[in-house]
């Protein structure tokens, strides 16, 4: 077995693998890998490694990989089912491990957080243009490979959500919330170009990092800034909501494995509620309308990404769809 570097032009040979081992739950296309990976200035290439089978004599006959980003993250890790239990996954996550608790890994990880200071620990998933929010529940054998390597479970389960949209419609009690909402100067609707600064402001005092980041990397690649929802109070920005549709040009993580969403399909999150409009509806309110404006164009399902709040959006009709759980490593040997 062959162990070297990943490069861009190694995409496609990795791809495969990853449909070959995940591909049924999550079906995985060369424009996502693009921009999780190969176009994401969070990968750390001195982390991310190809196991390569010498013995077919082509250099392409790639049959696992592992994919690092900093701070200190591994965001994706396969090897072919029939090239298990062989030492190669435990090989790939070492290099990668190393890679990152190198002083070169960690100097370039005190560049890529937001305060500055590296973490403590080394998590799976949870990364910048993350696919995952932690291992997939459906791979019971990457939960035994992680803890054989001596990586721990940490927090808790992370939740995609979904739902049909046929039939939806805002309950009674909470139109009159948007109504009262409204009779108090509450306006929700599609960010506009104008409403750009007062949205950056918004999140620059209220979710500064990645979610600051996120929104303003996709608005230096959208067309316009309606894909973001807004509650505006008195020319203020008070909550905010990503949304994604097949227009989109930013595939959200919520969009991430929209084959099984359909054609017609919708994404949320994230979404986020200043904290002193808390307590009054205002996020009920925004994802009632966002979810309505996504039936409205035509989608016929909607997924939302990466969530603990199951009770808050199960007032919405949205049910668990996938599960993840994330394992850690102390950063320091």
């Amino acid at each position: 077995m062959i162990y070297r570097a990943y490069a861009p032009s190694d995409a496609v040979a990795v791809v495969a693998v990853w449909n070959a081992c995940i591909g049924d739950d999550f079906p995985l296309d060369m424009r996502l890998w693009a921009q999780n990976v190969d176009h994401c200035p969070w990968t750390y290439n001195a982390g991310c490694w190809l196991a390569v089978d010498d013995a077919s004599n082509q250099a392409t006959a790639v049959v696992g990989f592992v994919i690092a980003k900093s701070p200190g993250n591994i965001s994706a890790i396969a090897v072919l089912p029939e090239y298990r239990r062989r030492g190669i996954g435990r090989e790939l996550l070492r290099r990668s491990v190393v890679a990152l608790r190198s002083p070169e890994g960690r100097v370039r990880a005190a560049e890529k957080v937001f305060s500055g200071k590296p973490p403590a620990h080394l998590v799976t998933g949870q990364d910048m243009h993350h696919f995952f929010p932690g291992i997939p529940e459906t791979q019971a054998e990457a939960f035994a490979f992680f803890a054989a390597c001596g990586w721990t479970r940490a927090g808790n389960w992370g939740y995609d959500l979904w739902r049909d949209l046929d039939g939806f419609a805002i309950a009674p009690n909470v139109q009159s919330r948007i109504t009262l909402l409204s009779a108090k100067g509450v306006v929700l609707r599609g960010c506009s170009k104008a409403d750009v600064p007062a949205l950056i402001a918004f999140l620059e005092a209220e979710f500064p990092g990645g979610w600051l980041y996120g929104a303003s990397r996709r608005l230096e690649v959208e067309p316009d800034a309606t894909g973001t929802k807004i509650a505006v109070r008195d020319g203020a920005v008070i909550a905010f909501a990503q949304t994604f549709s097949p227009r989109s040009v930013r595939l959200g993580p919520s969009i991430a494995w929209r084959e099984q969403l359909g054609s017609q399909f919708a994404g949320l999150g994230p979404m986020g509620v200043a904290v002193d409009a808390r307590g009054l509806g205002v996020g009920l309110a925004l994802l009632a309308f966002c979810v309505a404006e996504a039936q409205r164009t035509g989608a016929t399902r909607m997924a939302i990404d990466w969530t603990e709040h199951l009770d808050f959006y199960a007032r919405l009709g949205f049910a668990p769809w996938k599960r993840y759980g994330a394992f850690s490593l102390p950063l320091d040997d």
